[in-house]
C-alpha cells in the first residue's frame, strides 16, 4: 500500500481470504453516502485534499474496533458523525475464501463487519454472508482481526498525509530512513521483536531452571513408575493365581461329578438287583419262620420229655430206696 498526500492505495496480491471486497460509508466524516468496490489486486484512491479519502482509512480503522483518539481525527466516536445528521454507519464486506478462510461454514465467502455510531452509543454487528447478524461481541471481532492479521490502528500500513510531508522534507537518507521506520512502524515491530527475544531468553532460563529442579521429581516420577509396574505385574500375577484357582475349583468340581456320575450308575446297577436280593431276603425269612416253628415244637417235646425223665427218676429213686429197705 501506497500513501501520498493527493492519493491512498489499496494492494492484494491475489483474492483471498482477509481481502476488502467493499466498503459503505454513511453519514462518516465528510461523506454522506460513499459505497467503494475493491477489485482482487492494487487499488487507488484519488481527489483532492480534503475530499475524504483519509476519511476512508479512518473508516476501516473504526470498522475493526480502533478507538477514536487512535486515529488522529477525533476524540470521541461521536465527533465521526457528519454535522448535522445523527448517526455514521461504516460497513466492510471481507472475502473469506480459500484454505485462510475464518469459520467459513458459518459466515460463508464473506463476512460482514457494520459499526454503528449514535451520540450516546457505538455498536459493532458481525453478518455473514447473506446479511444475517452472527455476532455482535467484543471478542469475536478481536478474534476476526487477529485471525486475518489486521493492525486496527493502522489496517493498511500508511503514511499520513503529515507524516508524508514531513518524511518528503526531511534531511540526509540516513534520517529519512529513522523517520521511514518510525512512521511505518517498522520501529514498534522492531522493538517489539527485541522485547520477544528478551522475554524468550528470559523463558529460556527459566525453562533450565525448572528443568533443573524437576530431575528429582522425574526421578521419583521415574522409580514410581517403576514401582506402578512392578505392582500392575504383581497384580497381574494376583489375576493368574486367581484364574488358576478358579479353573482349579472347576477341575475339581468335574473330578467330582464324574465320579457322582459314576456312583450313580453303581447305584442304579444296584438297584436292579434289589428285587432279587428281596425275593432272597422274603425266601429265607420264610425259611427262618420255618425253623422257628420246628424250634418251637422241639422245645415243647423237649420240656415234655424233660418232665417225663423228672417223673421217670422220680420213680427210680423211689425204687432205689425200696429195694435198699428191702
Amino acid at each position: 500500500m501506497a500513501g501520498s498526500a493527493g492519493g491512498r492505495g489499496f494492494s492484494s496480491n491475489s483474492p483471498v481470504a482477509g481481502t476488502i471486497r467493499r466498503i459503505r460509508l454513511e453519514n462518516f466524516m465528510c461523506h454522506s453516502n460513499l459505497e467503494i468496490e475493491f477489485c482482487d489486486y492494487v487499488n487507488f484512491v484519488t481527489g483532492q485534499n480534503g475530499s475524504g479519502k483519509s476519511a476512508i482509512l479512518t473508516a476501516l480503522c473504526v470498522a475493526f474496533g480502533c478507538r477514536a483518539k487512535s486515529t488522529n481525527r477525533a476524540a470521541t466516536l461521536k465527533d465521526f458523525i457528519k454535522t448535522g445528521c445523527s448517526y455514521a454507519s461504516v460497513q466492510v464486506e471481507i472475502k473469506n475464501e480459500g484454505e485462510d478462510a475464518y469459520k467459513q461454514e458459518l459466515y460463508g465467502d464473506t463476512i460482514i463487519v457494520e459499526r454503528r455510531i449514535t451520540e450516546s452509543t457505538s455498536a459493532t454487528l458481525i453478518k455473514d454472508q447473506q446479511g444475517r447478524r452472527v455476532s455482535s461481541k467484543k471478542e469475536d471481532l478481536r478474534e476476526l482481526v487477529e485471525h486475518f492479521n489486521i493492525d486496527v490502528e493502522n489496517p493498511c500500513v500508511i503514511m499520513s498525509q503529515d507524516k508524508s510531508r514531513e518524511f518528503l522534507h526531511s534531511g540526509n537518507a540516513k534520517d529519512k530512513f529513522k523517520f521511514f521506520f518510525k512512521a511505518t512502524l517498522l520501529q514498534q515491530v522492531d522493538d517489539l521483536l527485541n522485547n520477544i527475544e528478551e522475554l524468550l531468553e528470559a523463558a529460556n532460563g527459566l525453562v533450565q531452571d525448572l528443568e533443573k529442579s524437576i530431575e528429582p521429581i522425574l526421578r521419583e516420577l521415574n522409580e514410581l513408575q517403576e514401582k506402578i509396574k512392578n505392582m500392575e505385574h504383581v497384580e497381574e500375577l494376583s489375576e493368574r493365581v486367581q484364574e488358576m484357582k478358579f479353573k482349579l475349583a472347576w477341575s475339581w468340581v468335574y473330578n467330582v461329578d464324574k465320579e457322582l456320575q459314576k456312583q450313580s450308575a453303581l447305584i442304579e446297577k444296584l438297584k436292579a438287583r434289589v428285587p432279587a436280593c428281596q425275593a432272597e431276603i422274603n425266601k429265607r425269612l420264610e425259611k427262618i419262620e420255618s425253623l422257628r416253628n420246628i424250634y418251637a415244637d422241639n422245645r415243647i417235646r423237649y420240656e415234655h420229655m424233660t418232665k417225663k425223665t423228672s417223673e421217670v427218676q422220680k420213680m427210680k429213686n423211689e425204687l432205689q430206696e425200696s429195694l435198699s429197705m428191702v
